[in-house]
C-alpha cells in the first residue's frame, strides 16, 4: 500500500499546485486591474513580497481546505484494499470540485466586492442578508449578466472536475510492506505535521493572520498580499465578538474606570467628571438667541448617497458633475476636510443621528438589540424640546435596516419612505428618483407652519445607476488626470451621470427654497454617506480622498457666523452640534462632537470606524483588533495628502481620544 499511497501523494501535490498557480494567477488580475491607475515607483521589492506573502495565505487555504483529504491518506495507510483506495479516489475528485471550485468562486465575489468598497470582504458583506435582499439581486442583475456569470461558475466547476480527474488518474498496484507499522506511523506523524505547518502559516510563535498582510508602506500591496477567505473569517471572527456583546470599554483600556474615558476624550482633568452621571460631562447648554426665537428656523439635513469629495475637484463645464449644486458650493459654506461615520449606508445614517462614536465591526444598531432603547442623546432630542416637528424621510422603503421602527425611538414624529409618495412616480430598485424625492421634500416642509427638523436620505446614486428617461445630461468627457485613475470605464460612465444627475436635483432643490418664502428662516445641512466607490483608484498617500464627503451648510444671513473657517477637520459626529448652534436657543444637547463654526473647531480630531484619526497635523491608522499604528503627517507640497512619520506624542494623544470615544459611546449605548 505505500507504494500506491506514494503516488498518490505526488500527485496530489501536483493537483494543490495548480489550484496555488490558479490563485496566483488571481492575484497577479486583482494587482493589474485594481493598481492600474497607481505608481509603484520604488516598490518593486514590495511588489514581489506581496505576492510572496500571498502565497503563503494561499497555502494555508489549500492547507485548510486538505485537512479531510489527510485524514483519508491515514486510513488508507493502515487499510490498504483496493475498493477503499478506489472509492477515496473517487470523493477526492468530487472533493476538490466543490471546495476548491467553491473557493475560486468566493475569490470571484471578493474582486467585485473590492471595487465597491476598496477592500476584501469584510463585516459589510453581512448587508447582502441585512439590507434589502431582493434590490440587492435585482441591483446585480442590472449591472451584470447572472445567467452568464452563474455559467461562467458551472463551467469553473466542470474545469476542476476535469483537471482533478485527469491528475488522479492512477492504478493501483499490489504492494508487499503493510506490515511495516513504524514507517506508518512516522508517515502520519509526517502528513499531519506538514498539513499543520502548511495551515498555520508560520513556524513562529504566532499562526499567520490578518497582521502579516502589512508587507509595504503602500496600502494597496499589503491588500495584494491577503485573499478574501482571511478577511472573511475576520470579518465572522468580529461578527461573532459583536453578537456576544464585544466589551469595547475593556478592549479600549478603560474597564471599571469609564471617568477616565471622559477625561480623556474632552481633555480635561478627572476630577471635572460626575461620578454618577458622567455623560453629564457631554452635556452643552445654548444660551438664549433672539434672532433663533423670532425666525424659528427650519432644519434639513440632508445624507445623500455616495456623494463623496472627491470627484468634487475635476468638476469643469465640459466634466459637470456638480451641475446647478455648483453655485450654491461657490456661495455658501463647504467643507472638504469631512470624514463620514462609516464606509456604508446604514452606518453613517446612524453615526449622523446618534451623536456617539460609531464603533467599529459592531452590528447595526438599527438591527441590533439596543434598536428599541429610547437615548437622551438622540439627534432630534433637542428639536422635539423646543416644539419641533421632526421626519426622517427615506427615498426607498422605510423597512429597509429596520429604520421604520428604529427612527421614531430616536425621536422622529413622522417616518416617510416611498410608500407615503405618489405611485406614479419613477423609481428605482432602492426608491424614488431623487429629484421626487425634493419634490416630497418641500411638500413635507409646506405642510404646516410648524417648525421642522427633516431628515433624508436619498437613494438615486446607488447601483444600478438609472435615472429617469426624460434627464438630460450635462456634459461628462473625462478629464485625463481623472481617467488615469479609472477602473472599469463602462461603469465609470454610468456612474459619473448618476453622480451629475443627483447633484443636480439637490441644486435645483436648494435654489428653489432660496427663491420661496423659506429662504430667510430655513437651514440646509448636506453630505455624503460615504465617499464614491466603485469606480477609481486610490494610493496609500490619498487616504483622506478615499474616505473623505462634503459638509455643505446654507445658513441664511441673520443666523450665519462671521469668519467661518471652512479649512477645520469635521466629521458626521459634527453635524449635529453645529446645527444646534445656528438653529435652537435656550436649549441643552448632549453629543460627541464639535460645533464646526466655534474657535474650538480648529483643534478638532476626526476619525472613521475603519481606524483612521486625524487633525489639521497628522493622522494615524489605528488597528483596534490588535493596537498596531502606523504614523503620517500632512504632505507640505501636496494637498490632502500624508506620508509617513516617526510617531509624535501628538499621534499618541489621537490614538488615546479615539479609544477613549469608543469606551464612552459603548457606554452611552
Amino acid at each position: 500500500m505505500t507504494r500506491n499511497l506514494k503516488s498518490l501523494f505526488l500527485k496530489l501535490i501536483s493537483l494543490n499546485f495548480v489550484f496555488l498557480i490558479l490563485m496566483t494567477i488571481f492575484r497577479f488580475l486583482f494587482f493589474m486591474y485594481y493598481g492600474k491607475a497607481l505608481s509603484f515607483e520604488g516598490l518593486g521589492f514590495d511588489i514581489f513580497k506581496s505576492f510572496y506573502m500571498g502565497v503563503r495565505y494561499d497555502l494555508a487555504v489549500l492547507a485548510y481546505l486538505n485537512i479531510p483529504i489527510t485524514f483519508c491518506l491515514v486510513v488508507l495507510l493502515f487499510v490498504g484494499k483496493e475498493t477503499l483506495f478506489k472509492k477515496f479516489i473517487a470523493f477526492f475528485k468530487c472533493y476538490y470540485t466543490v471546495f476548491v471550485g467553491s473557493l475560486l468562486i468566493l475569490l470571484c465575489i471578493d474582486f467585485g466586492f473590492y471595487s465597491y468598497f476598496q477592500n476584501h470582504l469584510n463585516i459589510l458583506i453581512f448587508g447582502l442578508f441585512e439590507d434589502d435582499t431582493l434590490a440587492l439581486i435585482s441591483t446585480f442583475a442590472q449591472n451584470y449578466n447572472l445567467f452568464l456569470i452563474i455559467g461562467g461558475f458551472i463551467i469553473l466547476y466542470v474545469v476542476i472536475f476535469i483537471v482533478s480527474k485527469y491528475m488522479l488518474i492512477l492504478k493501483y498496484k499490489e504492494d508487499s510492506d503493510d506490515k511495516k507499522y513504524m514507517v506508518k506511523i512516522l508517515t502520519v506523524i509526517t502528513a499531519i505535521f506538514v498539513n499543520f505547518i502548511v495551515a498555520r502559516g508560520s513556524f513562529g510563535i504566532f499562526p499567520l493572520g490578518m497582521d502579516n498582510a502589512e508587507v509595504s508602506s503602500n496600502s494597496f500591496l499589503n491588500k495584494v498580499s491577503i485573499n478574501g477567505v482571511y478577511t472573511l473569517q475576520n470579518a465572522i471572527e468580529l461578527r461573532q465578538k459583536d453578537n456576544n456583546k464585544f466589551d469595547y470599554v475593556s478592549k479600549a483600556g478603560y474597564e471599571n474606570n469609564i471617568r477616565k474615558a471622559f477625561a480623556d476624550y474632552l481633555n480635561v482633568d478627572i476630577g471635572k467628571i460626575p461620578e454618577k452621571n458622567p455623560e453629564n460631562s457631554l452635556s452643552y447648554t445654548l444660551p438664549y438667541n433672539k434672532t433663533m426665537e423670532d425666525l424659528k428656523p427650519n432644519v434639513i439635513l440632508i445624507v445623500m448617497e455616495s456623494f463623496g469629495s472627491d470627484l468634487v475637484k475635476y468638476n469643469s463645464e465640459i466634466f459637470n458633475v456638480l451641475g446647478e449644486l455648483k453655485k450654491h458650493f461657490d456661495s455658501d459654506l463647504v467643507f472638504y476636510n469631512f470624514l463620514p461615520a462609516h464606509e456604508g449606508t446604514i452606518g453613517s445614517l446612524e453615526g449622523i443621528i446618534t451623536n456617539v462614536v460609531r464603533l467599529p465591526s459592531s452590528i447595526y444598531l438599527s438591527q441590533s438589540e439596543y434598536a428599541y432603547k429610547k437615548y437622551d442623546f438622540s439627534g432630534p432630542t433637542p428639536y422635539k424640546n423646543k416644539g419641533y416637528e421632526t421626519t426622517f424621510l427615506y427615498g426607498g422603503n422605510v423597512g429597509w435596516r429596520n429604520v421604520g421602527n428604529f427612527m421614531p425611538i430616536l425621536g422622529f414624529d413622522n417616518v416617510l419612505g416611498e410608500g407615503s409618495m405618489d405611485k406614479d412616480w419613477p423609481r428605482s430598485q432602492w426608491g424614488v428618483y431623487d429629484e421626487y424625492l425634493f419634490e416630497y421634500l418641500f411638500r413635507t416642509l409646506s405642510q404646516n407652519d410648524k417648525q421642522k427638523f427633516i431628515y433624508v436620505m436619498t437613494t438615486s446614486n446607488h447601483p444600478p445607476y438609472s435615472m429617469p428617461d426624460n434627464y438630460k445630461s450635462l456634459p461628462l468627457n473625462i478629464p485625463e488626470s481623472l481617467d488615469k485613475r479609472v477602473i472599469g470605464r463602462s461603469l465609470a460612465d454610468k456612474r459619473f451621470i448618476t453622480y451629475q444627475y443627483s447633484n443636480e436635483m439637490l441644486g435645483r432643490f436648494i435654489t428653489r427654497i432660496k427663491k420661496s418664502k423659506y429662504a430667510d428662516n430655513t437651514i440646509i445641512a448636506v453630505t455624503g454617506d460615504h465617499n464614491f466607490w466603485n469606480v477609481i483608484g486610490y494610493s496609500n498617500e490619498t487616504t483622506l480622498d478615499s474616505f473623505s464627503v462634503p459638509f455643505y451648510l446654507y445658513i441664511p444671513d441673520a443666523l450665519k457666523p462671521k469668519n467661518v473657517d471652512t479649512s477645520v477637520f469635521g466629521s458626521h459626529l459634527d453635524i449635529l452640534p453645529t446645527l444646534y448652534n445656528i438653529s435652537i436657543s435656550s436649549s441643552e444637547y448632549i453629543a460627541m462632537g464639535q460645533n464646526l463654526l466655534s474657535e474650538k473647531a480648529k483643534d478638532n480630531i476626526i476619525s472613521i470606524d475603519v481606524g483612521f484619526i486625524m487633525n489639521k497635523n497628522c493622522v494615524v491608522k489605528y488597528n483596534f483588533k490588535n493596537g498596531e499604528s502606523s504614523f503620517y503627517k500632512w504632505n507640505k507640497n501636496k494637498s490632502r495628502e500624508i506620508c509617513t512619520s516617526s510617531e509624535t506624542q501628538e499621534q499618541k494623544d489621537l490614538i488615546k481620544h479615539y479609544l477613549s470615544g469608543l469606551a464612552i459611546s459603548d457606554y452611552l449605548i
